[in-house]
């Protein structure tokens, strides 16, 4: 969840947690359903395919995981 080193070698994987991710409840809500994040950039590579399933759950679930990511500890 804190984020890593990209296995492909290039970048690296955003952390998830508070401390590294400022997005609000509904901002992550949002991209769990349509993949567009709160500057309107779309999910890329291997979360196109992440987002086109998390858009299948209910508004509930996906308010509960931003729930869940929003109570994570810092990852530092």
């Amino acid at each position: 969840m804190a984020g890593a080193p990209n296995p492909s070698g290039e970048g690296k994987i955003p952390g998830i947690t508070p401390d590294t991710l400022d997005w609000n409840t509904r901002d992550i809500v949002f991209y769990l359903e349509t993949g567009l994040d709160p500057d309107y950039d779309s999910a890329g590579a291997q979360m196109v395919s992440v987002i086109a399933n998390m858009g299948h759950l209910t508004i509930e679930d996906r308010t509960a995981i931003a729930a869940y990511l929003k109570a994570l500890p810092p990852s530092n």
